[in-house]
C-alpha cells in the first residue's frame, strides 16, 4: 500500500500521516482534516454507519455501480452532425480522447474514480476530482478527492487538505448533484436513524421474545427490598426470560407474572421496516421494489424492473428516468466547462449499456 500512499499524499507527507489512500475509512480521513471542515457530533451518522443499513447499502451500491460502469467521453461541440436515427444535431465523439478519461498514473483505475465521485454525491450531494494539468493548461491526470478532504470557503475558494498530493491539487473541480439535494447523510438522516432504531428494537425483540411483562411482588417483600435489590431481581428475571435463557421461567409464589399488560403486533417490525425502506427509496430516487429485492413472478431470481417506453421505440428504466440520470447529468454538465475541456468540447456519459435492454453480458472496455 506504500505505492498508493505516495501517489495520493506525495512522498513527504505519506510517512507522517499514515493515510493509505482514498480507500481509507472515512473516520480515518476525517480525523486528519481541520476541525471546522466538517462538523461532527458524537451522535453523527457517518458513511460507514449509514452503509450498515441494508436499504442504504443497496441503494448506494446500485447507484454507484450503474454510474461507474458508464464511461465518460469527450465530444466535439464545435462540429455538430445530424444523428441519422433521430435527425437531431449532436456532438460527435473526438477521435483522440483525453488520456485522463481512460487511464491514470495514480494506479487507481477511472472506474474507481467514477464510483467514488458518485458515492460522495450520493452521500453528501457533492463530489470532487483533483486534476494534474498538462502544458496546455488542461487536465492530464485525475484522481477523486474524498468529500472530507476539501471544502468551499464563504468567498467561493476551494480549500483542499494539504495531505493531498500537490499535483492533484493543481485544479480541483467540485460536482454538485443539484441545488437542494444534499445527499443521504443530510436529507435522509432521520430515516437512517429510524432504520437503526427499528433494527435495534427488532434485535431486542429477538433477545426478549416475550411481550411486555408486569411483575407484581407481594407488598411485604417489596417493602423490605432496597432499590438495588429490586433492580437486581428485575434483571435476574429479564435474563432468565431472554432468548439465551429460554422461554421458560421460574418464580417464587409471592411474585405474580402478567404478560397481558402490553402486546406487540407480530407484523410491527415488518411494517415499520417496509415503511422505512420506502422512505429511503424516495430519498435515493429509486423504486422501492429495487431496495426490497422483489423477485419476478414471486419466484426465481432477479430484481423486479419495470420499463417505460419512450420515443423511437427505445426503452428506459424508471430507475434512470426518475433517479440515476441526475448523477450523469451533473457530472457531464460540470466536466464540460472550459476549465476541464477545450472551448467547444463536451464531456458526456455513455448511457447506452444501461438504457439498452437487454444489456449485453460482456464487460465494457473503459481503461487502456
Amino acid at each position: 500500500m506504500g505505492f498508493f500512499r505516495d501517489l495520493f499524499l506525495g512522498p513527504a507527507a505519506s510517512a507522517a500521516s499514515g493515510l493509505l489512500s482514498w480507500y481509507s475509512p472515512q473516520d480515518s480521513i476525517q480525523s486528519l482534516f481541520v476541525a471546522d471542515a466538517l462538523p461532527v457530533t458524537t451522535d453523527a451518522i457517518t458513511r460507514e454507519v449509514a452503509l450498515r443499513v441494508p436499504a442504504v447499502k443497496r441503494a448506494h451500491d446500485l447507484t454507484c455501480g450503474v454510474i461507474a460502469d458508464m464511461q465518460w467521453f469527450a465530444h466535439d461541440g464545435n462540429n455538430m452532425v445530424e444523428d441519422p436515427d433521430t435527425g437531431e444535431m449532436v456532438a460527435p465523439r473526438l477521435e483522440a480522447q483525453p488520456g485522463w478519461l481512460t487511464n491514470t498514473r495514480s494506479g487507481i483505475p477511472p472506474y474507481d474514480l467514477r464510483w467514488a465521485v458518485t458515492s460522495d454525491m450520493f452521500m453528501s450531494g457533492w463530489g470532487a476530482i483533483g486534476f494534474e494539468l498538462g502544458s496546455d493548461g488542461l487536465p492530464a491526470d485525475a484522481m477523486h478527492i474524498p468529500r472530507v478532504m476539501w471544502k468551499i470557503e464563504d468567498d467561493g475558494a476551494i480549500r483542499v487538505n494539504a495531505k493531498i498530493n500537490p499535483k492533484y491539487r493543481q485544479r480541483v473541480v467540485p460536482i454538485r448533484i443539484g441545488y437542494g439535494s444534499n445527499g443521504m447523510l443530510v436529507d435522509a438522516i432521520e430515516d437512517i436513524q429510524d432504520a437503526i432504531g427499528i433494527r435495534d428494537a427488532y434485535r431486542d425483540r429477538i433477545d426478549n421474545p416475550i411481550a411486555l411483562t408486569m411483575l407484581t411482588v407481594a407488598a411485604e417483600r417489596w417493602d423490605q427490598w432496597t432499590p438495588e435489590e429490586r433492580r437486581e431481581f428485575l434483571e435476574t428475571f429479564k435474563n432468565a426470560r431472554s432468548a439465551k435463557g429460554g422461554a421458560t421461567g421460574m418464580k417464587p409464589e409471592w411474585v405474580t407474572v402478567d404478560t397481558t399488560a402490553g402486546t406487540l403486533p407480530t407484523d410491527l417490525f415488518e411494517s415499520g421496516r417496509n415503511g422505512n425502506r420506502l422512505d429511503l427509496a424516495n430519498h435515493a430516487g429509486l423504486p422501492a421494489s429495487v431496495l426490497e429485492g422483489v423477485r419476478q413472478g414471486g419466484s426465481g431470481g432477479g430484481t423486479e424492473m419495470r420499463y417505460t417506453g419512450v420515443q423511437n421505440g427505445g426503452q428506459r428504466s424508471e430507475m434512470w428516468d426518475f433517479g440515476l440520470s441526475k448523477y450523469a447529468a451533473a457530472i457531464a454538465a460540470r466536466l464540460s466547462l472550459d476549465d476541464v475541456c477545450a472551448p467547444g468540447e463536451l464531456i458526456r456519459v455513455d448511457t447506452s449499456r444501461f438504457l439498452t435492454a437487454p444489456n449485453p453480458p460482456d464487460q465494457q472496455t473503459s481503461e487502456d
